[in-house]
């Protein structure tokens, strides 16, 4: 019994020690103040082009017109003619593949059943096709205003529509698409072949609402032309 009461002791006076030096050690640490900084994120939750904070719109469905306070524009009398078409051209040549026959013809057929409508077609050249001594003489690639023009004359010719209605833009090499769009995900390189085959092209877009491009009164015309207004030089 002595022998228990002694371990014991023994015990108690070890745990008193322990706790003794760890609030000597504790005594000793100092406090201190992290300053962490604040961060401020400019949200655009329903992607309109619209900051959240001044957006009094906020759930606007997407691909549709808005004003500056993130509202959709209605547009009276009827629907409108917001129309995108891509046309692409081999290597060196000015004359759309006839696989584009059958698509060609409904868009035309869409054109004429808005006849207020603007038409407007950007004529671009990859890279390798560009004549540099052309473009130092004139100013301008050949190639890209052929590929408007080939378009221009199709609706023109063949499908009676106004010429008048119609722009030709000449963009030479301007790509004005986002480069990670010819990305190859499995090498995640440069495709330098895909961007070519996407530069050698005609672009037509047909509205409604839009026809100045000089002139885009809203966040999503400006989205959509800005790129075209700023890169091509109107010529004809």
């Amino acid at each position: 019994m002595t022998m228990l009461l002694r371990s014991m002791l023994v015990v108690s006076i070890s745990v008193l020690t322990l706790s003794a030096c760890q609030t000597s050690d504790l005594s000793k640490q100092t406090s201190q103040t992290i300053k962490i900084p604040n961060i401020t994120v400019n949200l655009d939750s329903d992607g309109d082009g619209v900051l959240d904070a001044i957006d009094e719109c906020p759930e606007t469905p997407p691909n549709v017109v808005v004003d500056a306070k993130g509202c959709q524009i209605i547009i009276e009398g009827g629907d409108a003619l917001e129309m995108e078409f891509s046309g692409f051209f081999p290597p060196m040549s000015s004359q759309l593949p006839a696989i584009y026959d059958t698509e060609f013809l409904k868009m035309a057929e869409k054109i004429n059943e808005y006849p207020e409508a603007s038409v407007f077609i950007f004529g671009h050249a990859a890279t390798n096709e560009i004549d540099e001594d052309a473009v130092a003489t004139l100013g301008f690639d050949a190639l890209s205003r052929n590929r408007a023009l080939i378009i221009k004359n199709t609706l023109v010719l063949q499908h009676n529509i106004d010429a008048k209605r119609i722009r030709t833009y000449e963009c030479s090499n301007k790509l004005l698409v986002k480069e990670t769009d010819y990305i190859n995900s499995s090498f995640k390189a440069l495709n330098l072949k895909g961007l070519e085959a996407k530069q050698r092209r005609a672009t037509l877009m047909a509205s409604s609402n839009v026809s100045d491009l000089m002139n885009l009164e809203y966040v999503s015309y400006t989205r959509k032309y800005g790129e075209y207004a700023k890169h091509c030089e109107p010529f004809e």
